[in-house]
Formats: structure tokens, sequence, C-alpha cells
């Protein structure tokens, strides 16, 4: 369960920087523009966070085309949450990115402990 939550709360996490680096949501979540250095910057991390979700995934098990169907699925969920997120929530958003970092430490500890 802690390693779902952990490829979960990347995802989210990867998404919300792609949804940063959106001039769209750049205005719903900073209430402005952000400038190209930092508006690439948020798309780098947030392909780099999905990117780690999938490795999280991979090295889980050794059956690689369940771990990439694994991933897929997180992914549909994760895209769910922070898309339904920014449209009817959009003050909250920071709130699920807070809590989508404390949960991948927690998860990651308990994953290693």
């Amino acid at each position: 369960m802690s390693w779902f939550i952990l490829v979960w709360a990347l995802c989210n996490l990867g998404f919300i920087a792609l949804a940063c680096s959106m001039s769209k949501h750049q205005k719903q979540i900073f209430k402005r523009e952000l400038d190209a250095q930092k508006t690439r910057l948020a798309s780098v991390i947030g392909w780099i966070l999905l990117t780690l979700g999938l490795i999280s995934c991979l090295i889980y098990q050794d059956s690689v085309s369940n771990m990439i169907s694994y991933w897929l699925g997180v992914l549909s969920f994760s895209a769910l949450a922070v898309g339904l997120s920014l449209s009817y929530f959009e003050n909250h958003i920071k709130t699920l990115a807070l809590a989508s970092v404390v949960f991948t430490v927690i998860s990651f500890a308990l994953i290693v402990i």
C-alpha cells in the first residue's frame, strides 16, 4: 500500500509541476504568469517526477509489462485528481501538492525501513 502511495504522490507532483508550466494554470495557482525560465524549470521537474514514478514501478517487481500497466493506471488516477482539483478546487492545489510531498516522504520511509 505504501508503494502505491509513493507512485501516486510522485505522479501527482509531476502533474502539478506540468500544470505550473502552463500559462492558464499559472494564473490559477500563482495569480500571475511566471517568466520563461521558471516555466521551463516547472516543465522539466514535472517530467522528471513522472519518470521517477515509472522507475519506482519498474524496480518494485520483475514483471516489466505489468508494472508499466500499473504505472499507466496510476497516471490516470493522478491526472484525474489534479485535473479535478484545478477545475473545482483551484484554491486548494497547493494543499494537494504539500500533501503529496508529505505522502512521498512517509511512504518512501516506510518502504526503506
